[in-house]
This record gives structure tokens, sequence and C-alpha cells, in this order.
């Protein structure tokens, strides 16, 4: 068999983090550009779209006429998704569901790690979302399932809890956890990561172990990336230069009920960031405001990498962000096309609905047991 390697764009869909944002500018227009984008060149993608920002926004809805043309807003995207023929699945950050309304403007929690909070909490937030897009999207088409899943903030961590609710909602295809990731005001640390390239089935007490039997689930492993200090330079220079040149986009002319963040430690606080030092920075393979100078170098990293490797079949997952497409939308075109050019044998875009597929037919790819 020919090495092959699995091209998954999967894009975050959803507001900033810390609440900040609008549907129609965050996540209707740069959205409706990727799939312009994709039906263009034939490419496949799954949008793991945020519902527990959806729930609060239905919450909210009738206190402000503004939070609810969101919500509307919101469900009609995913069903142009879905229309479109575009993969749609789980995205969940928990901190939408401690949201409160003040002066027309919602402020979102402080706790980001879904795995933190207690069962009945992780396993109600779970189902209603489980049920909402069902709900949505079941009448276009009555085959769709769920199949993946990703935390927000990559956080899966205490898993023992969480990987019980999420195999008793039949999600089989988790993604979230990096070589080298730690967030500590989040909980999160995977020094300790067994299998940082092939998916693997995950121990039930420990996400960052890889399971001495099958089970149902399977964890895909980011593609971890360190840039070498020309490009680490170049980025630092392209963040500074974005910085600089932020500009009033109009928004706050438009009274248009925003989010915004919430004061307070951000659950971020201590993540590894930008930085040059002797220590290499980690980071993965990422679309979202870098220029297309990074995002050529990252992946040609990352495939030079993994070309050593003795798989034959590899999954390259490559995370979006299309709230933050706002002035890189050349560079995100320029970036896939190169990829589609130059890695035309070896490379195949595909997505998540169709990895689960292809691994429930040949659960081999998959790696369980003694960990060499």
């Amino acid at each position: 068999m020919k090495k092959k390697f699995c091209v998954l764009i999967e894009d975050d869909w959803e507001l900033m983090g810390n609440g900040s944002g609008n549907v129609a500018s965050h996540q209707y227009l740069p959205s409706l550009f990727l799939m312009n984008l994709a039906r263009k060149l034939n490419l496949k993608l799954t949008f793991m779209v945020e519902v527990a920002q959806q729930l609060a926004f239905i919450r909210f809805q009738d206190a402000d006429p503004r939070i609810r043309l969101q919500r509307q807003l919101w469900d009609a995207t995913v069903r142009l998704m879905k229309e479109s023929g575009f993969d749609v699945q789980l995205h969940l950050h928990p901190q939408w569901c401690e949201a409160t309304l003040k002066e027309g403007r919602l402020k979102v929690g402080l706790n980001w790690n879904l795995a933190s909070y207690d069962s009945l909490f992780q396993e109600k937030l779970l189902k209603d979302s489980v049920e909402y897009l069902q709900d949505l999207l079941q009448d276009l088409d009555p085959a769709f399932k769920i199949h993946a899943f990703k935390a927000g903030t990559w956080a899966l961590q205490p898993f023992e809890v969480l990987q019980g609710h999420l195999t008793r909602f039949n999600i089989q295809i988790i993604l979230g956890v990096r070589k080298g990731l730690v967030i500590p005001n989040a909980q999160i640390d995977y020094t300790t990561l067994e299998e940082d390239t092939l998916p693997y089935h995950p121990d039930q007490r420990d996400v960052t172990r890889v399971s001495r039997a099958r089970n149902s689930l399977v964890i895909i492993p980011l593609a971890y990336y360190s840039p070498d200090p020309w490009t680490l330079s170049r980025l630092a220079a392209n963040a500074v230069k974005a910085k600089l040149g932020q500009s009033q986009s109009g928004r706050d002319q438009y009274d248009c009920s925003e989010t915004e963040a919430r004061e307070g430690p951000s659950p971020l606080e201590g993540k590894v960031r930008l930085h040059l030092s002797s220590r290499p920075y980690m980071t993965h393979l990422k679309i979202g405001g870098q220029p297309f100078c990074y995002l050529k170098s990252s992946f040609d990293a990352v495939i030079q990498r993994l070309r050593k490797h003795p798989a034959e079949r590899i999954p390259i997952i490559i995370e979006s962000h299309t709230k933050l497409y706002a002035k890189s939308y050349l560079d995100v075109e320029r970036f896939i096309r190169y990829l589609m050019d130059k890695y035309a044998e070896e490379i195949e875009f595909t997505d998540l609905t169709s990895f689960w597929q292809e691994v429930t037919e040949n659960p081999q790819y998959v790696r369980y047991g003694d960990v060499a």
C-alpha cells in the first residue's frame, strides 16, 4: 500500500472563547467564504459547531431581539453547511452555560474545561447539545449522526467521567490532545501523551494513555509543529503588524449587542505562548490569521516528519478558526491550493464522518495495546 496522508480540516465554528464577537461577523461571513472555497476546490471539511453558545443565545433571546437575530442566523448557517454537503459535528465550551445578561451584553463564565464540571452537568450539556443538532439537521439528512466531538480549550482531563458520557451518546471520534500541550489554569497537561501521531483507543481513566484493548472511542492527536527561529520571528512580526494595523471595523457603530470578555484571570493563563527562547515553541497545524509563508512552512515541516513514520495511513488534523479569517482570506486560499498542487500524490482531503467510517471498516488503523 502506498503511503497516504489523510488531511482533515476541522473548523472550530464559534465566537471568541472569552465570549466576545457577533455571529454575523465572526461566524456567518467567514464560514461562507470557507464553504464557497471548498465547493470551488471540491474539498471535504468538517465544521465543529459550538452548541453551548447557541443554547445560551436561546436562553436570552426573549430579552433582546439582537440576540434572537444571532440565534436565528446561527441556525440558518448550520443548516446551510449541511445543505451544502459539509460535515457538521460537535464542539462545546462550557463557559457559555454560565453566561449572564447585563446591559444588553452576554458575559460568559471563567471555567472553560468541560471535564472539570460534575457528572450531571456534563451529561446534561452533551444531551441537550446532541439533541439540538439532531433536531436542527435531521430533516435535511435523516441519517445525520454526531460521530465527533471537540472540547473547548482542548480540555479532556480529568477523562474518566467525560469518556463515559461521550460513549453513552455514541460519540466515537475525539479531538484535542497534542504533544506538549500544557494549560495549568484549565487543568490540561498532555506531556505524558503516549501516542502523538496515530489514532488510538484511549485508556478510560487517562486520555493521554493508550488503551490495552479496543474500545469505542478513537483519539486523533493534533499534528504538532515547532517553528524554526526564522519562521517564528516572521510569525511574531506578522502578529505585531496585525496588532498595530488594527482599525475600527465599524462593528462598534452598529450597536449589534456583541458579547464581551468577562473580567478575571484567563483560563488560558500559563499556556505556552509565542516567544523566542532556547526552549522550542510547540504548536499545531492551524489556519486563522497566519500569513501564507507560515502556513506553508508549518505543513511542509509536519509532512517531512511524517514521511519517516512507518504507518502507511496517517491523519493530519488542521485546526481552522474562521472567526480569525478577517485579514487572511487570500492566505487561506493560497495555502489550500498549495497543498492540493504540491502534495497531490500524497494527501487526500476528507471529513470526520468519512474518517469514522474508514476506521470502522479498517480497525487496524487505530492503535491500542502495549506502547513500545
